[in-house]
């Protein structure tokens, strides 16, 4: 991307501030009815606690209110001059996916009914009519990235994270019925009752707030996410992409914390936190590709003395670079599948180091040895790290990470002579894997796609 000429919002769309205004006046009119179904769904939170047994005075308190709030926004957003405070519908509706969680809903029908009215409320406030403050104005200019061979924002690339992020969704929504006593039991399809024991082990009653509910709320805010923006919202909407990849880390991190604690303290497995986890590790290498595409667009601008803080809220464009995502209306099924995976691909070294991360972690349950506990624990931590690594090395512009694995491998012989020595099956098997995943670490495997100035970093 560097080289070509970047431009601000006010230059590419080549507007004056009175015809930006005029244009941002325009398009509120045309979205009226968005404030409209807001207020009816304010309306909806005020008359709730009268037509449902709330069980809850806190609730009561911050559904009324949030109602009130909401029609007071809204109202005041008529007015062109002060769309920006639709974002305090946006952050009320943020509260509205909390507020269950913090105040304990005895009831189900408040979490569900706060959860769906959130839910709408972003959707008229933000994705229907555009960001408030911007008015949804478009911005002409590529779709691709400058040196890239394809589109990282482009609708058929979100549609497998956002896919993804809902199986996390309904996972944790399900598991966070469960923690806060609307189901009896938690079904398995692995582990018996093993989900069962990890959400109501200690770790989990130590939150302030259900975990699985928490991380219902990010995954529904990934989803909304991922529909905000245009199909080049990498240049058009860079905050948006930093939001999304804000939330995925998070999420991440905590997916992984989660596997490892398991087994450790305690010493059971959930199999539904691991398809949740799962889906989130594979969605990750699939997002990564649009905040690189940002970084580079931002650091260029910068580079060009541009407001990087006014084109990350507002956007901008490139001159002189970036070709139009192609025509997909007459692609098979098989090559959209495709087109949503373009930068990621499983080499079979990589394949191999997932399962080998995948088997460290089974290990201490088909392969049990007394007085193995701190072996356990090792493979248990370092198998949970090594899947991760792995899938996030499937992206090519991540392909560098792999290496991380061969720390991973080598700490794992240390593990293996410290706490194995007197079981030889166990010291032969972490050798063996260690010396494997240090191996597999070296070849890079096939990239397909260009990106530009990124290229020197995919190693």
């Amino acid at each position: 991307m560097q080289g070509n000429r970047i431009l601000d919002f006010a230059e590419a769309t080549e507007k004056t501030a009175p015809e930006i205004q005029s244009l941002i006046a325009s398009r509120n009119c045309s979205m009226l009815w968005t404030y409209a179904i807001n207020c009816i769904l304010a309306l909806w939170l005020i008359a709730n606690p009268h037509l449902f047994d709330y069980k809850s005075s806190p609730l009561v308190i911050s559904d009324t209110t949030s109602g009130a709030l909401i029609i007071l926004f809204e109202c005041a957003s008529f007015n062109p001059k002060f769309a920006g405070v639709r974002w305090g519908t946006a952050v009320i509706a943020v509260w509205l996916l909390f507020a269950p969680l913090l105040f304990w809903s005895p009831t189900p029908a408040v979490y569900l009914t706060d959860t769906l009215v959130a839910c709408m409320l972003m959707v008229m406030s933000i994705l229907i009519p555009g960001t408030p403050g911007s008015g949804g104005i478009g911005i002409v200019g590529p779709d691709q990235p400058p040196g890239w061979t394809y589109n990282p924002s482009s609708w058929i690339r979100r549609w497998a994270g956002i896919a993804l992020a809902l199986v996390g969704f309904f996972i944790s929504r399900y598991l966070a019925a469960h923690q806060l006593g609307y189901i009896p039991h938690a079904w398995d399809p692995f582990f018996g009752d093993g989900t069962d024991k990890v959400t109501g082990s200690s770790i989990s009653k130590a939150f302030p707030i259900s975990d699985a509910g928490f991380g219902s709320v990010a995954y529904i805010m990934e989803v909304l996410i991922g529909f905000m923006g245009d199909r080049a919202r990498w240049r058009t909407a860079p905050w948006i992409v930093v939001m999304f990849a804000c939330l995925v880390l998070p999420l991440g991190i905590t997916s992984i914390v989660l596997v490892i604690t398991q087994p450790i303290f305690v010493g059971a497995w959930c199999g539904l936190c691991l398809v949740a986890a799962t889906a989130l590790m594979t969605s990750v290498p699939l997002s990564v590709h649009e905040a690189i595409a940002v970084g580079q667009f931002l650091v260029d601008a910068k580079r060009q003395n541009k407001n990087m803080w006014q084109i990350f809220w507002m956007g901008g464009t490139v001159v002189g670079g970036g070709n139009t995502d192609p025509s997909r209306m007459n692609y098979t099924f098989l090559q959209r599948c495709a087109a949503s995976v373009q930068g990621v691909n499983v080499p079979l070294a990589l394949l191999f180091q997932i399962a080998v991360g995948v088997w460290l972690m089974a290990r201490p349950d088909i392969l049990p040895f007394p007085n193995s506990v701190d072996s356990a624990n090792c493979d248990h931590f370092f198998g949970a790290l090594v899947v991760t690594v792995a899938a996030i090395a499937t992206a090519e512009v991540t392909r560098i990470v792999r290496f991380a694995n061969v720390l991973f491998g080598a700490a794992l012989i240390i593990c293996g002579l410290l706490f194995s020595r007197d079981i030889p099956t166990i010291l032969i098997d972490e050798i063996v894997c260690g010396v494997a995943l240090v191996l597999t670490s070296i070849p890079r495997g096939a990239i397909v796609e260009k990106y530009g100035g990124w290229d020197r970093f995919v190693k």
